[in-house]
């Protein structure tokens, strides 16, 4: 296994330089969001690296005030080889996360040439961890790469865990519970969206044996949006008395029950997860270039301070917006493990 480079802590540096046009006027709430999937579309769709198209371009995230991303390893079904998920197709998505940091004249730059003041934090997660199914352990290596967030499974079920979304809905496997354990140990945090609601329990009652938080990266509220991908409020509670976060998912079907949800619905989520699980508790984990159909007036990075200005519109004051759009998700990220839990 190559060692991490330019990803030694789990952090990468994008110098974005923001056109005059794209000052705020009013006050500026920095992101971090928890989900957002450029190496899907620059390994499978063929994206260019310039970052000039899609919802999440280097002026949209300019104009957002984007400062940090968690850039997920998703490998879709349709592109595996013979046999599904292996480490080769890990190693292969890496090596186009590498290429989109150091190539010449990105927007992307190494930490050492990133301008001051103008960087984008980025952290490694995985979305589906099937690939390592086979060495549950091998999980280890990769957090030493800088993958700082693990979610077992995506769409379906697979050797790890039940999908919120699979045919079964089962927990955690026995592989899945031995990555799981692996995972923590090595430094990351384990993510239960995608899920099922019983392999979210399993993962709840890990990471209380283990003293850790855990996170739901990019998911909402089932009381708002009947949708199995959402938590329920008995989850939401849950996770936010372990420390974690949940991240406002904008997938236009997963807001709201609503046809063409927009704004409004958006903040009705974020306003629930804020009651709910509390206003440490919540973050943006916004799905942007993940297939996803945006809502009305949130149709891309650039509409951060649209949201933001929203939910201060509604009366949140200006620190539970921080806390929002930055605290919380740079708080659990940077989470370690007290030496008297290892």
């Amino acid at each position: 296994m190559r060692g991490a480079g330019w990803l030694a802590t789990g952090l990468l540096a994008v110098g974005l330089l923001a056109p005059p046009a794209v000052q705020a006027a009013g006050p500026v709430f920095p992101v971090i969001d928890l989900h957002v999937d450029l190496p899907w579309h620059l390994h499978y769709r063929g994206r260019s690296l310039a970052l000039d198209k899609g919802m999440v371009t280097a002026k949209a995230m300019a104009a957002g005030h984007v400062e940090g991303v968690v850039l997920p390893f998703y490998l879709p079904p349709g592109k595996m080889p013979p046999g599904g998920p292996n480490p080769a197709e890990l190693e292969a998505v890496y090596a186009t996360i590498e290429k989109l940091v150091l190539r010449p004249g990105s927007p992307f730059q190494p930490l050492p040439q990133a301008e001051q003041g103008r960087q984008v934090r980025g952290w490694l997660a995985f979305e589906g961890a099937q690939a390592l199914a086979a060495d549950p352990a091998a999980i280890r290596g990769w957090v030493q790469r800088g993958v700082r967030l693990v979610g077992l499974t995506h769409t379906k079920d697979n050797d790890l865990a039940g999908s919120s979304t699979g045919a079964k809905r089962k927990g955690l496997t026995e592989a899945g519970k031995s990555m799981a354990r692996h995972a923590i140990e090595a430094g990351a945090l384990l993510d239960v969206s995608h899920l099922s609601d019983a392999s979210f329990d399993d993962v709840a009652a890990l990471a209380k044996e283990l003293g850790v938080p855990f996170v739901a990266s990019h998911s909402n509220a089932r009381a708002l949006c009947r949708q199995p991908r959402n938590l329920t409020d008995a989850q939401l509670r849950t996770l936010g008395e372990s420390g974690g976060v949940v991240g406002l998912n904008l997938h236009a079907p997963y807001l709201s029950d609503d046809p063409e949800p927009g704004l409004e619905q958006a903040v009705a989520q974020a306003e629930h997860l804020l009651r709910v699980a509390g206003d440490d508790h919540v973050a943006i984990g916004s799905d942007f270039d993940g297939g996803i159909v945006a809502p009305r007036d949130l149709p891309d990075a650039s509409a951060f301070p649209a949201l933001a200005q929203a939910l201060l519109r509604r009366g949140h004051p200006e620190e539970r917006v921080r806390k929002m759009f930055a605290g919380n998700a740079r708080r659990v990220l940077g989470f370690t493990r007290p030496t008297t839990a290892r």
